[in-house]
Parts: structure tokens; C-alpha cells; sequence
């Protein structure tokens, strides 16, 4: 290796490299996070339709043979 080439792989900058990869992350993260703002409202009601809808159904049920015996 010449010196040249040497001084070439010195001149490497931690804190540069540090904040594009930090950029890099909190690009992903916001992205992520921003897909999942647009599909909570679809998440929320897939859980009401499979786990409180049933049970606000079945509670009335419940009530009426409490109330036959």
C-alpha cells in the first residue's frame, strides 16, 4: 500500500457516519409508525368485530335466563 492509499482509509469520520446511520433509522421508524397511524382505524375495528362484538351479544342472553329463573 502507498501512503496515499493509507490516507485515503484514515480520513474516515465516525460522527458522520453515526449520524447517517441514526438518520437511516429514524427514517424506517417514521415510516413504520406512519403506516401504522393509517391502519389503526382498521385495526380497531377488526378487534371490536372479533372480541367485543360477540360479547355485547352474548351478555343480553345471559341476562335473560338470570331473569327467567
Amino acid at each position: 500500500m502507498t501512503t496515499k492509499q493509507n490516507n485515503k482509509n484514515n480520513n474516515v469520520n465516525p460522527f458522520a457516519i453515526g449520524r447517517v446511520v441514526w438518520q437511516s433509522f429514524m427514517t424506517y421508524w417514521l415510516n413504520a409508525y406512519g403506516e401504522f397511524l393509517k391502519n389503526a382505524s382498521t385495526m380497531t375495528e377488526q378487534w371490536y368485530n372479533i372480541f367485543w362484538k360477540p360479547w355485547v351479544n352474548w351478555m343480553p342472553q345471559q341476562q335473560e335466563r338470570q331473569n327467567r329463573d
